[in-house]
């Protein structure tokens, strides 16, 4: 009796292992993604989707990562969550709305903060959406991961305390409820990554480089 419990328990952690968490050889696959504990949130597509056409590059906070992204989670007690109407018109875009702001911010520990924000500036009923989406997605867990690339680490003096600010442009969030990406990417297959590298240099090939990228 006890060898079979032992035996339906282990099937049980290896689907779990397999479903939801990164596994030690996933990590020695791909050591850099990932800066933190990944609460078995994450899974090796996660990890190596933001290898494919990479150099391998160990995270450092002395520059910006450019197209490199990072992997952290949290304790979904650390974060918040902001929607601010700057309002501005956004006649460019949705001449009934106006723009607005997205941010996450993240206290890792005291003193230290981790900000996420967003590529662009968009309607504020587009990120209302987004905003919903991403308090359902946290509704009720524990831990959140967040994804993005690394802009600046920058001291700062807020409210008459010492500050040290990380700097991030928001990709993705994940939790054990789902994911949520700024380019819709939440389930990456390397099939797919080389159809859009494809068909980028299809759409490429025989342009003409414009008067800001020379000639």
């Amino acid at each position: 009796m006890m060898r079979l419990i032992f035996e339906v328990l282990s099937v049980w952690i290896l689907i779990l292992m397999q479903a939801g968490a990164v596994t030690v050889d996933a990590r020695k696959k791909y050591p850099y993604p990932l800066l933190t504990n990944d609460y078995s949130i994450l899974n090796e597509s996660d990890l190596a989707a933001y290898t494919w056409g990479m150099r391998p590059r160990p995270f450092t906070d002395k520059e910006i990562s450019g197209g490199y992204n990072y992997w952290q989670c949290f304790s979904r007690d650390a974060i918040s969550i902001t929607l601010e109407d700057t309002g501005y018109s956004s006649k460019y875009v949705n001449r009934k709305d106006t723009l607005s702001e997205l941010k996450i911010e993240v206290w890792a520990k005291l003193g230290v903060v981790h900000r996420y924000e967003m590529r662009a500036t968009l309607p504020f009923h587009t990120y209302e959406k987004e905003f919903h989406t991403w308090h359902k997605l946290m509704k009720g867990e524990k831990y959140v991961c967040l994804a993005g690339s690394f802009d600046d680490k920058k001291q700062k003096i807020e409210n008459g305390k010492t500050i040290l600010v990380y700097n991030w442009t928001f990709d993705k969030i994940k939790t054990k409820k789902g994911c949520d990406g700024y380019w819709d990417n939440c389930k990456p297959t390397y099939e797919q990554y080389l159809k859009d590298v494809q068909d980028e240099a299809r759409l490429n090939k025989g342009r003409k480089p414009s008067v800001w990228e020379g000639k």
